[in-house]
């Protein structure tokens, strides 16, 4: 008797830690997207892993350290940046960057992860920033970038940046 009372309680902490059944996953699917070949699929959170990539990849970035980026991307990176240039390697988007102004300065202001399907692996993070750029003139431009990066197994496939011209204060 102590036995099938122990094969119960077992029985009932085993189904207690079981994962989602596809009806409560597919109750936690949330939007649409545009691919018509897997419209019965919607988004769903994504990982803290995926968006601790993007952390890390930042933190190279404010470094200038490109080498280092360079693992973090796949040897097929697309980039898209925000004023339409597209990258199709590494190198290409690293020289990019480091043409650019040593003095541009940003905060990192956010990010979230969603997954159109968990089950298949692939994250997209969506990443917001608050860009400071130095003029030649001595002003300094102030925008907001957004960028969205598309993530399988710990390395960037796509980025594609968002920019705007951030919200005049009425001081």
């Amino acid at each position: 008797m102590k036995n099938l009372i122990k094969v119960c309680v077992l029985a009932l902490v085993l189904n207690s830690c079981a994962t989602q059944t596809d009806s409560e996953a597919k109750e936690r699917m949330i939007g649409f997207h545009p691919n018509l070949e897997i419209q019965d699929l919607k988004w769903h959170l994504g990982t803290q892993e995926a968006i601790d990539h993007v952390i890390s990849l930042d933190k190279l970035w404010v470094a200038k350290d490109f080498e280092a980026m360079r693992g973090h991307f796949v040897d097929t990176l697309k980039v898209t940046n925000w004023d339409g240039v597209t990258f199709t390697n590494f190198d290409a988007f690293k020289a990019s960057q480091e043409a650019d102004s040593a003095e541009v300065s940003w905060t990192f202001d956010y990010a979230y992860s969603v997954d159109i399907n968990p089950s298949m692996g692939g994250e997209h993070v969506q990443a917001g920033f608050s860009i400071s750029s130095p003029k030649e003139d001595g002003t300094v431009e102030k925008y907001l970038v957004h960028e969205s990066y598309y993530i399988i197994d710990q390395k960037i496939v796509t980025l594609s940046q968002y920019k705007q011209a951030a919200a005049q204060s009425e001081e």
